[in-house]
């Protein structure tokens, strides 16, 4: 666990509450700090794409060939199941290319594409790699990318929302004791980090074709970066 101390938005703020303002209320001095924290953590699960491509001179001819192909594909990856593969979802579209055609020059045949893709997740990381391999080996599907990630109820990721409120606090209390205060009670907490992607992509090209043989390995770390923005009362200094 590793504390990073940047100083971010850490300001003195002797402020005065708008509600007590007008109610006639007493003043009330705060201050707003920003703590960081951060963890490294293992991955817990791997996320993979695949596509089975099917081609054709018309949308019936593909559509017709890749229905059995894709029929095949769901069926090798189901019989995976028992090596932690799971498939989320599944989607199908029919793409039509048709190039361009200079002046003069004959138009080429219209190419359809018939495309199912499969958006699968692992807990088993140390079996990634067989299945993987057995994926791009099996001639039908295109690998489009893998990602290790961290699940949201990772202990890492409380652990790095911690150090975040632990950098915070000691933040607060130092600007504090400059100004001849101290800190008291919590007003506000607010967690002002963004949606952070919790993943990593694999060491691997990121689209390979179908029946090519690769080779990954899930990363030993994963880091984590929280962002907290606290406000406390503060009250005279002793």
């Amino acid at each position: 666990m590793t504390r990073i101390l940047t100083a971010a938005i850490a300001g003195l703020l002797i402020a005065t509450s708008h509600a007590a303002a007008q109610q006639g209320g007493p003043r009330i001095s705060t201050i707003t700090v920003q703590g960081e924290g951060r963890a490294e953590v293992a991955p817990d699960h791997a996320r993979l794409t695949v596509e089975i491509v099917t081609k054709g001179k018309t949308a019936g001819a593909a559509s017709n060939a890749h229905r059995e192909r894709a029929g095949k594909g769901a069926e090798l990856l189901r019989g995976m199941e028992n090596d932690g593969l799971k498939i989320e979802r599944s989607t199908f579209r029919l793409n039509h290319f048709r190039q361009p055609v200079p002046a003069g020059q004959k138009a080429p045949e219209p190419e359809y594409q018939a495309v199912t893709s499969f958006a699968l997740k692992s807990t088993q990381l140390d079996k990634i790699d067989q299945l993987v391999t057995a994926i791009a080996e099996s001639g039908l599907f295109e690998v489009q990318n893998l990602r290790f990630g961290i699940d949201d109820n990772n202990p890492g990721i409380a652990a790095a929302r911690r150090d975040a409120i632990a950098d915070a606090r000691e933040r607060a209390k130092t600007y504090a004791e400059a100004a001849g205060v101290q800190v008291g009670e919590v007003i506000e907490i607010t967690d002002t980090s963004p949606r952070v992607l919790r993943d990593m992509a694999a060491p691997m090209a990121m689209r390979a074709s179908a029946g090519a043989s690769m080779e990954v390995s899930p990363p030993d770390v994963i880091p984590l970066n929280t962002t907290i923005t606290v406000t406390w009362r503060l009250v005279p200094g002793q």
